[in-house]
């Protein structure tokens, strides 16, 4: 296997693994539980060539609740998309510790490969670490990255910083302490069993939840068809049942003249909802675990307040995610590609600092700044896809709108579109005052 390697490297795709995502119960969270505790308990006496970190099994619970609930995928997703994106450039800092995009280098760390290594840092975050291969060279089309891996984590024992090929056995397997693969390789380890390790026991519960629910349903949920007759023949009455049961494909029914039929269905029972309970319970918990609010998950919130509320509750939390990828970019990733040779020296991965709102703050603060500043057309365009001609409130040299001296002049472009105690309000002055402030150049 080591003469089909690249110097510093091992193939990937020989190491062998068993996955295991079907029927995971909860008594099954408990026993890794168990064996990480029994490893945190002994690993400092133990020596090298024994397996202790093996966490294939949890990572068989973690994956089974990703697969299995649209809860918890959704959540993911939700996340994944305000992290990747072009929110993030490689750039220079000043002398006044301005950071300077440098657009040439960024559109180099922008595609789908180096999506993959922004993406394993956050799923770090979630499963406890991620083993990130960076394959040397560039793509002859596109000039990008060529190739990144996340190796499988089944076979990374990650605080012996060890991987194996076969799952569960210490031999084969590569060193990444050793020189050799450090260029290539990068593993990210939070030190702990990741975020998952609290959703994946309400998840197994929820599933139990589920089928115990849709029993439930099946048994008492359905309507019941209910027929009268006076008559107490037994023979009349199965005659009557049949009818009845005939009628679903027949449409028609036929009865005595002093039968009955009813239809009787069953209102929400305490046990009904004690399972829907359960379940908006679980689903909460996920949403405020991962994004820190479940109404950016698809929760409603009873009044404003308390969606605004969750909205800065989850914008620091997305926040503290960005911050991990900068770290780890700037610690590990950017040196590893400056090695190569695939980016320039001196530059730093950074989120930009744009404000996150939505649209209507957005449309909100561009109609604040337009009265105050001059906003570019592009900059216009870039945030609203709308091409825009000439700006029509701007001051020009020396004047306010429409004016054309220092002294100030009424504008000529006012529409009387406001009334005139909003015009005063908005520009201290009366409509067609002779004295007007310049207070963005500084006029006196």
């Amino acid at each position: 296997m080591q003469g089909k390697n690249q110097d510093g490297t091992f193939n990937h795709e020989l190491l062998e693994s068993i996955f295991s995502t079907s029927k995971k119960v909860i008594q099954e969270y408990v026993r890794e539980i168990d064996r990480t505790n029994r490893y945190k308990s002994v690993r400092s006496n133990v020596v090298a060539g024994v397996v202790l970190d093996d966490r294939s099994r949890l990572i068989d619970l973690y994956e089974a609740c990703l697969q299995q609930d649209a809860h918890i995928r959704a959540v993911i997703e939700t996340l994944v998309s305000q992290i990747l994106g072009d929110r993030y450039m490689l750039a220079r800092q000043n002398d006044k510790g301005k950071y300077i995009k440098d657009v040439a280098q960024t559109q180099k760390v922008q595609g789908t490969q180096f999506d993959k290594i922004i993406r394993g840092i956050v799923e770090a975050k979630l499963y406890g670490y991620t083993l990130l291969e960076i394959m040397p060279g560039t793509d002859s089309r596109t000039g990008r990255l060529r190739e990144v891996n996340i190796i499988e984590r089944r076979n990374v024992l990650p605080n012996q910083c060890r991987v194996v090929k076969r799952q569960g056995m210490w031999s084969p397997g590569w060193d990444l302490t050793e020189r050799a693969y450090r260029r290539n390789y990068i593993l990210v380890n939070t030190g702990d069993l990741g975020l998952f390790s609290a959703t994946t026991p309400l998840i197994l519960a929820k599933k139990f939840t589920i089928a115990n629910f849709v029993g439930f349903a099946a048994t008492y949920g359905q309507p019941i068809i209910h027929g009268k007759t006076v008559s107490e023949s037994n023979a009349d009455r199965r005659r009557l049942a049949n009818e009845i049961v005939n009628a679903a494909q027949n449409k028609v029914i036929v009865t005595g003249l002093d039968d009955e039929i009813d239809i009787k269905t069953f209102t929400m029972s305490n046990s009904e909802k004690i399972y829907t309970g359960l379940i908006e319970f679980v689903n909460k918990e996920v949403s405020n675990m991962i994004l820190g609010s479940e109404s950016m998950a698809g929760a409603t919130q009873s009044y404003v307040g308390s969606t605004k509320a969750h909205q800065d509750i989850f914008r620091e939390r997305i926040e503290v995610y960005r911050r991990f990828i900068e770290n780890v970019m700037n610690e590990e990733v950017v040196p590893c590609l400056v090695d190569m040779g695939y980016i320039e020296e001196g530059l730093e991965f950074k989120y930009s600092n744009r404000i996150e709102m939505n649209n209507e703050d957005r449309i909100k603060l561009y109609g604040l700044l337009t009265d105050k500043y001059e906003i570019a057309p592009d900059e216009v365009e870039k945030e609203f896809g709308i091409h825009v001609g000439r700006q029509l409130n701007i001051l020009p040299e020396g004047g306010y709108a429409g004016g054309g001296s220092g002294e100030g002049r009424a504008s000529t472009n006012d529409r009387h579109i406001m009334s005139d105690e909003e015009y005063y309000k908005r520009y201290g002055h009366a409509r067609g005052a002779r004295q007007v402030v310049n207070f963005l150049r500084g006029a006196k």
